[in-house]
């Protein structure tokens, strides 16, 4: 039977609180998870409930979430790798697979690049490692409103932004996910509302980053209607990888995990565990990208190369 442990650490002067849901078998592999906006650490829900089956989660409350202190926007992303290699640490989490979703994407990646031998594969979901300019505006905007506590305002657009998607197509569970996003937005208090403060305005500070590429395997993934973070945009960030692949959910947007959780944790668990990713039904077919070939490649079948399974984890 699954049981949780919390841990807390201090990197800084900021505290980080941290929380693992122990798979029955002691052997099972870990996957962390690094949430959005206002994403707490016991908060995943079915997504979580879907990996669960197979791994250890850990989920994290960084400093700037949740329950860990509110940090300054002056504190960059190398800081917040840092705060979560040392809740890892505490934690005794020693190589874990990543998975970063929408803000949190910059933190996991940025782990990704500076502690390379912990990371045994890196998600990006619907990443946002520089905001792009068709949602600058809107993301400095809600700011204000927030500062002047129009909450409904800031509430109605901080969930349009996110949820903002091709016009006219179908997107699974969108009206719902939309009125539990407005609900969160408008009702958080005064603590939350700094650090969403402070984590937007460090987002709109960041730049794409400067260190090497990632050459743990990759995959970059959002909902085939995600006008917030595109498909363009995911194959930026995939096509400066070593190892990436491009996944495109059906019927989906930006928060794909929370519209189809069971099938977002099924993709996971197959990338994790180096199961094919291939002929997938509710995906795009897989775009491949090598950073050592100039451009783009698909590949596929037998001119692909097999991601086989990874090396048994150190936990």
């Amino acid at each position: 039977m699954a049981f949780e442990e919390f841990v807390v650490s201090s990197y800084g002067g900021y505290k980080s609180e941290g929380r693992t849901l122990r798979h029955g078998d002691p052997a099972a592999e870990t996957v962390v998870l690094i949430g959005g906006a206002l994403q707490r650490k016991t908060a995943w829900g079915r997504f979580e409930v879907a990996l669960a089956q197979t791994f250890h989660m850990f989920t994290v409350d960084l400093p700037g979430w949740g329950d860990a202190d509110t940090l300054p926007a002056s504190h960059g992303l190398d800081f917040l790798a840092g705060a979560l290699h040392d809740l890892l640490e505490a934690a005794g989490h020693r190589q874990v697979h990543v998975l970063g979703a929408s803000y949190g994407s910059g933190i996991a990646h940025r782990y990704a690049q500076t502690y390379p031998q912990a990371v045994r594969s890196l998600v990006l979901a619907g990443p946002l490692l520089w905001v792009p300019d068709a949602v600058r505006e809107d993301l400095r905007r809600s700011v204000d409103l927030l500062a002047g506590e129009r909450m409904e305002a800031f509430a109605e657009l901080s969930a349009d932004t996110i949820l903002r998607s091709t016009p006219g197509e179908r997107v699974t569970r969108q009206s719902a996910v939309r009125r539990i996003l407005r609900s969160m937005f408008r009702d958080i208090g005064e603590a939350d509302r700094e650090k969403y403060r402070n984590n937007t305005l460090r987002l709109l500070e960041q730049a794409p980053s400067p260190h090497p590429p990632i050459t743990a395997p990759v995959m970059v993934a959002t909902g085939e209607h995600d006008l917030f973070t595109p498909p363009d945009l995911c194959r930026e960030v995939a096509s400066a990888c070593a190892d990436a692949r491009v996944v495109l959910v059906h019927c989906a947007d930006h928060a794909m995990h929370l519209e189809l959780p069971d099938l977002a944790g099924d993709l996971l668990t197959r990338f994790a565990t180096g199961q094919s990713l291939d002929g997938l039904a509710y995906c795009h077919p897989i775009e491949y990208f090598d950073s050592s070939i100039a451009g783009r490649r698909d590949v596929r079948d037998a001119q692909r190369r097999a991601v086989g399974p990874l090396p048994a984890a150190v936990v």
